[in-house]
């Protein structure tokens, strides 16, 4: 199958590839990306020479879920490892992690980085979905969740994707998945 574009995705112009992957609702990209934006800054403010959270179970600031010793424990060590980034964002907003779905939640890391530059989406038919800011949400064949669709033509490297499997999409990411094949159109 090749490269499709939801034809319906007025809504989602705008929307940021980690908003489209942690909650796919519309409604809720101002909230979704200031939280994703939020997570960010307190992962990195070790490198800025910012003090890190207090250590207790409070919620971090200007997070819903992730507490300050959450945010510590990520921390630790010489570099943050993707997979504790990706399970920190599972839980921000709401993704339970699950080994054997086969349904996951992917990000592109370059080396240092503590979020990932782009996110994605896979499904357990065989499906990669993405946007970024001013393209359609698109869709293809998954090739090893190398080919986000939206990204530049060829595969990513193995070495910079992570993924982490997860009980299900967030319902609004789950519904565009959902969208019957005549709503999409090949790019």
């Amino acid at each position: 199958m090749p490269k499709q574009y939801l034809t319906d995705s007025a809504n989602y112009m705008d929307m940021a590839c980690h908003v489209f992957a942690l909650s796919g609702d519309p409604a809720q990209q101002e909230d979704v990306n200031n939280r994703y934006a939020q997570l960010g800054n307190l992962l990195t403010s070790d490198l800025l020479g910012v003090p890190p959270v207090t250590a207790n179970n409070n919620i971090a600031p200007g997070l819903r879920v992730v507490t300050n010793n959450e945010i510590r424990q990520c921390l630790r060590g010489a570099a943050v490892p993707p997979s504790r980034s990706l399970r920190l964002l599972c839980r921000e907003f709401g993704l339970v992690p699950t080994p054997g779905t086969r349904i996951k939640l992917w990000g592109h890391f370059e080396p240092g980085q503590r979020l990932p530059e782009h996110m994605y989406v896979t499904t357990a038919d065989g499906m990669i979905y993405d946007t970024m800011p001013g393209a359609p949400i698109r869709r293809d064949t998954n090739s090893n969740g190398q080919n986000p669709p939206s990204w530049i033509s060829g595969l990513l490297d193995p070495g910079v994707i992570f993924s982490i499997e997860v009980a299900a999409f967030a319902p609004q990411t789950q519904a565009v998945v959902n969208r019957p094949g005549n709503q999409w159109t090949n790019i």
